[in-house]
Order: structure tokens, then sequence, then C-alpha cells
């Protein structure tokens, strides 16, 4: 059997949780049955900050990776074209562009299937695709609605294959509220797990406890719910650290109006981008980390990360329905999710100073994680979808 030549289509190669599931993907996919050939909308070294981490990992899989810029044309910016293309009634930048489409339609062309990876990068290239090119469009998700509102833009009508960890009707329904004709395939994030780092340890001194948290510092990542229920830690007496790691600058993210205003200016410790985060987490001996959630799951790679160290976990949830397992801190359920401050407050001091309920937390995640997010346990999920969709 020949095999099936896919297409997957990326923003870029940075190390965020989008790059690291085609990295995971690419990893486990049997190679038998697959060619893997990907496409970056962006080039390489577009930013200082952001090191092109995935890419040299994909040539050492053998995956042949392709950039846009080498099949479309960018519109030229100089005056002399600008004045053609206005005295001509912007010919010019409608030629350009039907000549971009009948490119990248003979790029996809070369392809059984293309997937998106990401509702933002269909977005991207979506005006530049040819109408009606797509019969069904295959598309990863990788936000959900409280952090972007991208993909209600798309067409509604079109059909739609989308994969994400969405593991309920409710949610399903509420992420796709309007769209017509749609598959929902469910895939959890998963990722290569070992117990190597599984080596996290109560603290029973009484020195300062570390409070973590890992996440791109952008607009789209809220962290006000972690800086109130900081403070409200800090006004208690208690002598905590809070460590925010992640790249970006937090004035840009917009996070300083609720530093200052809660008075935590030099209390929170921004610590930027950590290339290996199970080595930072263990390193720093962090006591508790805090992270996003959605309906009793973590929103992304690093709370699964941080699950493969052992270091409990407690999660504020951006879930708008109705979540039956909210504010509780009990022996059944595996990451406790909060949308109560004064609650998650209270159960982060039962996590750093009662040992017994933080080791059975760890226990807990670690388990979840090692046992259910393995990769190559759960590739065949997609393997199935790809060659049937």
């Amino acid at each position: 059997m020949s095999k099936k030549k896919i297409l997957f289509v990326v923003s870029d190669f940075y190390h965020n949780g989008a790059q690291r599931e085609m990295y995971e993907f690419d990893n486990a996919l049997n190679k038998d049955k697959f060619e893997v050939t990907i496409l970056s909308l962006i080039g390489l070294n577009s930013r200082a900050d952001l090191p092109d981490y995935f890419y040299e990992k994909h040539l050492h899989l053998g995956s042949k990776v392709l950039f846009l810029k080498d099949f479309i044309k960018k519109q030229k910016k100089g005056l002399a074209y600008r004045i053609s293309n206005k005295l001509l009634r912007n010919s010019l930048d409608k030629r350009e562009k039907k000549n971009n489409i009948k490119r990248v339609a003979m790029l996809l062309d070369s392809y059984n299937q293309v997937v998106f990876m990401g509702e933002y990068v269909y977005q991207y290239l979506a005006p530049i695709i040819p109408i009606d090119y797509f019969k069904k469009i295959l598309m990863f998700t990788m936000c959900s609605r409280f952090q972007s509102e991208g993909y209600r833009n798309f067409e509604k009508n079109n059909q739609y294959v989308f994969i994400g960890g969405f593991d309920s009707s409710e949610q399903i329904d509420y992420e796709f509220e309007g769209f017509s004709d749609y598959k929902y395939k469910f895939m959890p994030l998963c990722l290569t797990v070992s117990n190597e780092f599984n080596r996290w340890e109560f603290n029973k001194n009484n020195e300062s406890k570390k409070i973590g948290i890992f996440t791109r510092l952008h607009k789209d990542k809220p962290l006000d719910p972690f800086f109130y229920a900081y403070q409200v830690l800090l006004s208690q007496g208690l002598d905590v650290e809070l460590h925010v790691f992640g790249v970006g600058d937090y004035k840009q993210a917009e996070y300083d109006r609720y530093i200052n205003n809660l008075d935590l200016n030099d209390k929170i410790y921004f610590r930027g981008h950590q290339s290996d985060m199970k080595k930072t987490i263990l390193d720093e001996k962090l006591d508790l980390i805090w992270f996003q959630g959605y309906n009793n799951l973590p929103a992304g790679y690093a709370g699964l990360e941080a699950c493969l160290t052992g270091t409990p976990q407690l999660f504020w949830d951006f879930f708008v329905g109705k979540n039956k397992q909210i504010n509780r801190l009990d022996g059944d359920v595996i990451y406790p999710h909060y949308k109560n401050l004064m609650l998650f407050a209270e159960a982060s001091k039962v996590v750093l100073y009662d040992c017994k309920v933080a080791e059975l937390l760890s226990d807990r995640q670690f388990q979840d994680v090692f046992n259910n997010r393995d990769i190559f346990k759960n590739i065949s999920k997609i393997e199935k979808i790809f060659l049937e969709e």
C-alpha cells in the first residue's frame, strides 16, 4: 500500500503548544503509512525572543519542511507600484492575488490530505485558497472561546472536521455554535511520557513556599485570577512567592494594571522563557503550580509537563458552562478547578502546607498523564481520522 501524503500547515516552529502537538504527531505517526510534509506560514528567524525550536527536530525525524514565502509573492510596497495600482483600480493587487491562489492550489494538489494545525492557521491561509477547494476542511483547534473568537468568523456552511480535546457535548456545542456542517473528533493533548522526572517532594521545612505559573505572557492568557489569589495569600501573612515563567513582556500583556491595583509591585517574579520546563520545576523546587484549566482539564502542554514532575497543580476554570466538580479539593478530583477566588486561595494554602493532600494530588495527576496521555498509545486515533476522512 502506498503512503498517504499529508501536508500539515503550521504557523511557525516556536516553542509553543500548537507547535509541540505537531512535533508529537510527527514523532509518533507510522511513517510506513504516512509521508509527512510541514508547511510553515512564517519563515525562520522571525523573532529574536523566540527560537525556531522545533524546526531541526522535524528535520531529524526525516520530515520535509516548506515555507509559504517560497510559493507566493507578496504585494510590492513601492511608490510607483502603489500609484500604478491605484490608477488601474487595484487590478495589480487582484492579479497578484489570483496568481497566488493558483500557486497555492498547485502546492495543495500534491497531497492526499491537508491538515491545519490551528483555526488561526486556516484563517490566515483561507484568502488564497480557491473557493470550494476542500470537500472537508480538517483542522486541529488550538484555542477555546475564552482565548479567541477568531474561528467564529469562518464560513459556517463549509464542511469541517474539527479535532481537539473537548470531551463533552456541552463543550462542543458551545465552541462550534453557529456551524451548520461539521464533525468533531476527540483527541486529548498527548505527549511522550516518562517517569524519569517524577521527583517532586513535599517541602516539610519552614521555608518560603514557591508557586509557579508557566504561560506565554499575552492578553489571550489571562492571569488576573491568580494575581488576586496571590494577594489573598499574602494578606494572610503567608511566606509565599509567585514566579511566572514564560516568554513575553508582562506590560505588553497588560498584567501591570492588576499588579499595580493589587500592590504587588516587586512581589511577582517574571522569570522569562524556560527551555526545559520539567528541569526548571525541579531545580526551583516549586511547591505548587497554578494553571489555566477548562472544565476539569489542563488547558495546555505546560500542565501535562508539570504533571510528569509530580508537582501538584490547581486550576482556574475558564469554561463558561456548568462544571459539576467546580471548587472541590477531594478524593475523586484529579485536576481541581475553581471559579471562587477565596476557595481557590484556601485550596492553595491546603496544598502548600498539608503533606498528605499535596502528595495525593501529586500522585493522582502524574498517574493520569502517564497512563492516559501517552502519544504512542493514542496516535492510532489520529491515524484513523487521516485514513477515513
